[in-house]
């Protein structure tokens, strides 16, 4: 199979399938808002599952050593991160990660516990600290330039841990080398454990840029004791609906009691998430990379829009989800957000307000380009009734 442009410009019916994206909203509207991706998926991935569910018995399922040992060979292979495979701990997503870190700990630093937050950010990262009653300590990342300055000064005075989010979502931004370094060199500072959810690492735009996972930027054995990462092909490769996720955990206190917290109250993976993890670990490289260049156009048609209106859009690095700021039309909009005002008018985005940017709104640009153009078409049109 080829993984051209016409591979992925065919259009996939997805409005009756029970998807999340396409069922929120009428019909009329086009969903570019949840981080789901609308095109089919590579060959060996439907082999795969196909032939998993062909067996005919759906019983529990064990950990899979292979699914485990792909993921090692891949994260090795693509970034020269040598992953333990001790270190991993299975998950069913990544967003339980984040609560069981957050749980964790409340429970080993009770007088230690507030979390810093980089923000605008994933919603679940803040509703991770505050489920488990902690506090959450805003760490505000710039939207354009570098978001991180030279001299990190972190609000650190009862922190014990950071949430970190590499590539960042939903800025589109991709931490260099030496601004993992910054965070690594706080975490000694300050006493921190950092969690950092790389579940976008593999959607890296352009070729220029790098995806450092943060653990194997660790010099010795103490920096990488205050580290773990969050990391899954769901993002990748699409495959959010079959749930598989790993903890990197090199610690093994740490380790021990994110296995204890997880035990009989987080689900396994399921048999299909592991078959899923393992066909993409072995066999997406080559849909991942006709779908970063279909991306890159999808990402030049946005930019063209976004110039137009003269709204300013962040750098998208990494990841398919662009962050656009629309605080200037505010005054116009009658009391609507800008994220009600173009669902108003057909085209449904995420507001920015959930990740601790009102005025703001994410658009997801993994659909097919006669969709995105058409969505921007609509938003264009929405805009000129505007007075500006």
């Amino acid at each position: 199979m080829i993984y051209d442009f016409d591979f992925f410009d065919t259009p996939l019916p997805r409005r009756n399938s029970d998807s999340i994206k396409w069922s929120q909203f009428p019909p009329d509207v086009i969903p570019l808002w949840i981080a789901d991706m609308d095109f089919r998926a590579f060959d060996e991935l439907i082999q795969a599952l196909t032939a998993r569910a062909q067996e005919g018995c759906f019983g529990y399922a064990a950990d899979s050593k292979r699914a485990i040992q792909a993921m090692i060979d891949y994260h090795h292979a693509l970034y020269g991160w040598n992953i333990d495979p001790d270190w991993v701990v299975p998950q069913p997503g990544v967003v339980t990660s984040l609560n069981l870190f957050c749980k964790m700990l409340r429970d080993i630093r009770p007088d230690h516990s507030d979390v810093l937050v980089g923000e605008p950010v994933y919603h679940h990262f803040m509703s991770a600290v505050t489920q488990v009653g902690l506090r959450e300590r805003k760490v505000p990342l710039a939207p354009f330039g570098a978001p991180l300055p030279p001299e990190i000064t972190l609000p650190a005075a009862g922190a014990g841990g950071w949430l970190f989010c590499n590539p960042e979502n939903p800025l589109g931004h991709l931490w260099s080398e030496a601004e993992l370094r910054r965070v690594i060199d706080c975490a000694e500072t300050y006493d921190l454990l950092i969690a950092d959810d790389e579940i976008h690492g593999g959607l890296v735009l352009d070729a220029p840029y790098r995806y450092h996972p943060m653990l194997s930027l660790a010099k010795n054995d103490s920096e990488r004791s205050r580290l773990m990462a969050f990391i899954a092909p769901s993002k990748t490769f699409n495959i959010p609906g079959l749930g598989c996720a790993f903890a990197v955990i090199p610690n093994p206190a740490l380790r021990e009691h994110f296995l204890r917290s997880y035990d009989q109250i987080v689900p396994a993976v399921n048999l299909f998430g592991w078959v899923g993890a393992e066909a993409a670990y072995r066999h997406g490289e080559p849909w991942r990379l006709g779908l970063l260049a279909y991306l890159r156009r999808n990402r030049t048609l946005l930019e063209q829009a976004a110039a137009q209106w003269k709204l300013p859009l962040c750098r998208l690095e990494a990841t398919y989800l662009a962050f656009m700021d629309c605080r200037a039309l505010m005054p116009h909009l009658k009391g609507e957000t800008p994220r009600d005002f173009f669902l108003r008018h057909g085209v449904a985005l995420h507001d920015g307000a959930i990740f601790g940017a009102p005025g703001w709104v994410r658009i997801n640009i993994a659909t097919q380009t006669a969709t995105l153009s058409a969505a921007l078409e609509r938003m264009g049109n929405a805009l000129t009734s505007l007075p500006r």
